[in-house]
């Protein structure tokens, strides 16, 4: 494990090369500024705060991990950044302990618990699990070395409670995330100023704690991140993200302390602060305490991830996310316009819907510009709501080619399947690189054992079973045969299959996975 840290931390001291084209928000100047990527050789380091696992997680928790999932792919898959990414789990904690006591239970199996939640919410959610994941627990012997160092440069000292806080006023840059003012008020805690923050809670009656040569006790939240990021990828981080609410105080306090024992002017080179979710018709966010919370649970008795991860890319990832069943319906209906050109163009490309003239030329241009279009979005601070607008004007301009009347040549129909199938892959990749799992074809239908293949000849047999049925009722003009066709339509659509029909043929794809 040591040899690994120190391999990372390594690959971390990089020198950057000119600027990219690649511009992105700066919270701390307040403008976007030059993303400057490491080296070819190196690795780009991105932290995340996890959560304090004392309770589920709600749709508030999961937009910020959905985004920054996102993100992150884009910089790894997209730009090739040679990502690594870490996250922390907070299983220690006021609200822990809390939780234990009203349930009677040991604090241990309380985060235990809710940790493992929340790893299987992500993974529904299908966003990429970090890394390296680390539990606060694990590392409480490196977390009370950080105190001590900080001690001995003289940014921290011991109260007269037995609890360890840093001095802010020993930090000039102190507020340079978030601007906030630093007078050193009076207090009658036992810090010196009310702007200093505990490094180490000393232990109270009850309480788990740990040893330390400051006595019992247990880690503040602040320092947690900046020891285990710190000791994974050294003196300074590419990228360290979270919730806008993060910026002050915890990103402010993890800024200071960690500049203060690594002696760098800054720790992080790019502050990442997603945006809140409110529920339609609130203007606050989505918090336990105001009781106001949806959570991944319940969210997913109603909506796909999908279909979440659509609402979260139709904004920016630094605004505000309005949920609720006006917005989550436009989430679902571009998806459903994405499901409905791919089966369109399938049809198309496989002969089933008649031919047209495609006028290849112009679509291979109108793929040209939005792609340029879409590369310009993405470098100009990850903005992926342009990048799917773009990307369903690419699709209506083919479904309006394919859909046209034809004048009969056979030889512009051959040409032309080329094209919208190149068209179709690019669209698909778009949206299976911003994570919607629906549209990625390297996924089995069902299970991993391979049966997903079978569940699609069933399907196919079914429709083509149909299809013949139809024929034959436009045939004789049958009613009767007319209904069994419909009767089959709707039972396939309850499966979540969704029958199309082009003349004497028929096409078929999924609505929702």
């Amino acid at each position: 494990m040591i040899h690994h840290l120190r391999l990372i931390r390594s690959l971390c001291t990089k020198v950057p090369p000119p600027d990219p084209g690649i511009r992105i928000y700066s919270g701390r100047n307040r403008e976007k500024v030059p993303l400057q990527l490491p080296s070819s050789a190196g690795i780009t380091s991105f932290y995340t705060c996890g959560p304090t696992v004392y309770d589920s997680a709600h749709i508030g928790h999961a937009s910020c991990y959905v985004r920054l999932d996102i993100l992150q792919r884009i910089l790894g898959d997209y730009f090739g950044l040679k990502l690594v990414t870490a996250m922390n789990i907070t299983d220690i904690d006021d609200k822990i302990i809390r939780r234990a006591a009203e349930l009677g239970k040991p604090w241990t199996d309380i985060a235990r618990h809710y940790e493992q939640e929340f790893w299987s919410d992500l993974q529904l959610l299908n966003v990429r699990p970090p890394d390296i994941k680390l539990r606060v627990t694990d590392h409480v012997p490196s977390i009370v070395a950080f105190i001590e160092q900080l001690i001995a440069k003289h940014y921290a000292y011991k109260s007269s409670d037995g609890s360890v806080y840093f001095e802010t006023a020993k930090y000039p840059q102190y507020g340079k995330l978030q601007n906030i003012p630093t007078e050193q008020v009076s207090t009658t805690e036992a810090k010196k100023s009310a702007a200093d923050f505990a490094l180490w809670k000393a232990v109270k009656p009850g309480e788990p704690s740990w040893p330390s040569p400051f006595g019992p006790g247990r880690p503040g939240w602040h320092i947690e991140c900046s020891t285990l990021a710190s000791q994974i990828f050294g003196r300074q981080l590419d990228f360290h993200a979270g919730g806008l609410d993060l910026r002050f105080p915890h990103h402010e306090n993890e800024e200071a302390q960690s500049c203060c024992y690594h002696g760098v002017n800054d720790w992080v080179h790019y502050w990442i602060h997603t945006g809140q979710l409110h529920l339609e018709g609130q203007t606050h966010k989505m918090s336990k305490s105001l009781k106001n919370t949806v959570s991944i649970g319940e969210l997913m008795t109603k909506y796909s991830a999908d279909e979440f991860r659509m609402l979260c890319l139709l904004s920016h990832y630094r605004s505000v996310i309005e949920f609720g069943d006006e917005s989550m319906m436009v989430a679902t209906s571009v998806l459903k316009k994405f499901r409905s050109f791919f089966g369109d163009c399938r049809a198309y490309v496989d002969g089933v819907k008649p031919a047209t003239d495609v006028d290849s030329g112009a679509l291979e241009a109108k793929m040209i510009e939005v792609e340029g279009k879409i590369d310009g979005f993405l470098r100009n601070d990850f903005n992926t709501a342009n990048v799917v607008t773009n990307l369903s004007d690419l699709a209506t301009a083919v479904n309006k080619s394919i859909n046209q009347r034809s004048d009969g040549n056979s030889d512009v129909k051959a040409s032309g399947s080329g094209t919208v199938q190149a068209v179709t892959n690019y669209v698909r990749g778009k949206l299976t690189l911003l994570g919607l799992r629906e549209f990625d074809e390297d996924r089995k239908v069902g299970s991993d054992d391979g049966s997903g293949d079978s569940i699609e000849h069933v399907v196919e047999s079914m429709v083509q079973i149909r299809s013949a049925i139809r024929v034959q009722a436009m045939e004789n003009k049958d009613r009767r045969l007319f209904t069994i066709c419909d009767q089959i339509r709707d039972r396939l659509k309850d499966i979540n299959v969704e029958v199309k029909d082009h003349g004497k043929s028929t096409s078929w794809g999924y609505i929702k996975r």
